[in-house]
């Protein structure tokens, strides 16, 4: 491009800028800018998620006056009276409760709605003894959208002065 005034110097800033608009517009388009199933998600946009098909249940862990610390499915263990966790339906659910502290320890059927009974209390898969054990039960869920609840008991040394549940504190 020749410049008709030859005191003015010519400016390459239109062809610059037109170079790097074009660049950007490539790499954007490389990099999945917009999820079309090829590239990477833009950041807030939602995700699949690979559990969703069969929908959810809540299933709540009732723990019998605190006293033992309860997992589900390897999550965080807890001391609440109440434990809850959305679990995948269709699937089995395992739940592992150990004394919450030195003055308790695993009783002899600490489980009520689990698998592992038929409407009383269930022994469950205990390992170790005293305060160092632990039991572990599962529970299938079901159905989606249902709310399935268990019940786990660790008792005080010889089952006194408050001893565990004898029926199931979820009905």
């Amino acid at each position: 491009m020749r410049n008709a005034d030859p005191t003015r110097r010519t400016c390459p800033m239109p062809e610059f800028t037109l170079a790097l608009i074009t660049v950007i517009a490539i790499g954007a388009s490389a990099c999945g800018a917009g999820d079309s199933g090829g590239g990477y998600p833009v950041a807030g946009a939602p995700t699949r998620s690979p559990t969703t098909s069969g929908g959810t249940a809540t299933l709540t862990v009732k723990n019998f006056l605190n006293w033992c610390s309860v997992e589900i499915n390897g999550g965080a263990a807890s001391t609440d009276a109440t434990v809850t966790a959305s679990v995948a339906a269709g699937t089995v659910a395992t739940i592992v409760a150990t004394p919450a502290n030195s003055s308790f320890q695993i009783g002899p059927a600490p489980w009520f709605g689990v698998d592992q009974n038929g409407g009383a209390a269930a022994p469950g898969t205990d390992v170790g003894s005293g305060t160092s054990e632990s039991s572990t039960a599962t529970v299938t869920m079901n159905q989606a959208g249902m709310s399935q609840c268990v019940s786990v008991c660790c008792q005080e040394p010889g089952n006194a002065p408050d001893p565990c549940p004898t029926t199931n504190p979820c009905l």
